[in-house]
């Protein structure tokens, strides 16, 4: 009997520490993977920086009314996505807003943008868990690497690095040819 109420009592203290939700997924869009990963993220960065980061995905609704249903306090982030409206944004408060750069992370440009450019690239339910991950994760490392903290469960920026890389990688194949073709026309002349 002690052995149950130990555990129990553990369980307890881990649901309470755990327990925050930080991602609104009624209209059981986004997967349930993924909503773990966005509830360990968002708790993470709250414990370390007093941040409450909270996701919304929903099917329709009008975005400032589904921001005042949340009524959130001081410090907060608040990204929405209306899956039908193909809308998407991010509110905060005006000390949070300081701390990452929503103009980047909401941005068109596959090179810069972590949530559009995924949501216009591909049809399907995934595309909005890729979407709202890769966005979620951007808001939180840079809110993370502007009060100089780390983040253990975040998703890091590989994607992007690997992207870059390779794009960088095709421009210099393709300015190598064009100095050889140079080359060769002034070397036949």
């Amino acid at each position: 009997m002690k052995k149950f109420a130990l555990i129990f009592i553990i369980l307890l203290c881990q649901n309470l520490a755990w327990g925050a939700n930080f991602v609104i997924n009624n209209d059981e869009i986004l997967s349930q993977k993924v909503s773990q990963k966005l509830n360990e993220i968002g708790s993470e960065l709250y414990e370390k920086s007093g941040i409450n980061l909270v996701v919304g995905v929903y099917k329709d609704g009008e975005l400032d009314t589904l921001l005042k249903e949340q009524n959130l306090s001081s410090p907060f982030a608040f990204l929405a996505l209306i899956r039908d409206k193909k809308r998407v944004e991010i509110f905060s408060d005006s000390k949070t807003s300081e701390l990452f750069n929503k103009e980047q992370i909401l941005s068109p440009n596959p090179e810069s943008g972590t949530i559009i450019p995924i949501l216009v690239s591909k049809n399907g339910k995934d595309v909005y868990n890729a979407a709202i991950l890769n966005g979620y994760a951007d808001i939180a490392e840079q809110i993370a690497g502007s009060l100089n903290l780390s983040l253990e469960s975040g998703i890091g920026s590989s994607n992007k690095t690997t992207l870059n890389f390779l794009r960088i990688f095709i421009y210099a194949l393709i300015g190598l040819f064009v100095v050889i073709i140079f080359y060769k026309k002034v070397k036949n002349g």
